[in-house]
C-alpha cells in the first residue's frame, strides 16, 4: 500500500468516525427530547386520572385527553426519528469497519463499498433530521396554544382569588 493510499484510507476512516460521533450526539439529543416528552405524558396522565373524580372539571378533562393523544403522537414521532438515527449509526459503524478491513486486505472494492455505506448513512442521517424537524414544526403551534390556555386559566383563577380576597374584611381589635 502506497503513502497516498494510506493517507486516503486514514482520511476516510476519520470521516466515518466524525460522522459516527455527530450521529451519536444527535441521537443523545433525540433520546433526551423523547424522555422529556414521555415525562410530560406521564404527568398529564396522572393529572387526568386525578381529575376524573371531579365532575366540575369536564372541560379540563377534555383538554387533558386531547393533550394526552397529542403527546402520544409526539412520542411515536420521536421514536421514528430515533429508529432512523440508529440505522444511520449502524451504517457509519459498518463503513468504518469496512475501511478497517481494507487496511488488512488489499481489496480496492472495500473502499468503494465503504463509501457507499458512508453516503447511505449520511442520507439516512439527513432523513432522520428531517423527521425531527417535521415533528418540531408540528409541535410548535400546539405548545404555544397550550401555554396560552394554561395562562388564561391561571389568570382567571387569580382573578377569582383576588375577588374573594376583596370581599373579605379584616377586623383588627
Amino acid at each position: 500500500m502506497s503513502i497516498d493510499d494510506t493517507t486516503q484510507l486514514i482520511q476516510l476512516i476519520l470521516n466515518s468516525v466524525l460522522m459516527l460521533l455527530a450521529c451519536a450526539f444527535v441521537l443523545g439529543g433525540l433520546l433526551l427530547r423523547r424522555s422529556v416528552i414521555e415525562n410530560r405524558l406521564q404527568i398529564t396522565n396522572v393529572e387526568y386520572f386525578q381529575s376524573i373524580d371531579r365532575i366540575d372539571q369536564s372541560n379540563r378533562l377534555l383538554m387533558l385527553q386531547k393533550q394526552i393523544r397529542y403527546l402520544q403522537q409526539r412520542v411515536k414521532s420521536a421514536n421514528n426519528g430515533i429508529l432512523v438515527m440508529y440505522y444511520a449509526l449502524i451504517l457509519f459503524v459498518s463503513s468504518t469497519f469496512t475501511l478497517a478491513i481494507r487496511t488488512v486486505f488489499s481489496m480496492e472494492w472495500l473502499v468503494t463499498g465503504s463509501m457507499a455505506l458512508f453516503v447511505a448513512g449520511t442520507a439516512i442521517l439527513l432523513f432522520s433530521v428531517a423527521i425531527v424537524l417535521v415533528d418540531l414544526h408540528q409541535s410548535d403551534r400546539p405548545f404555544w396554544q397550550e401555554m396560552r390556555d394554561i395562562l388564561a386559566s391561571e389568570m382567571s383563577r387569580k382573578r377569582r382569588i383576588k375577588k374573594i380576597r376583596n370581599r373579605r374584611t379584616v377586623v383588627v381589635r
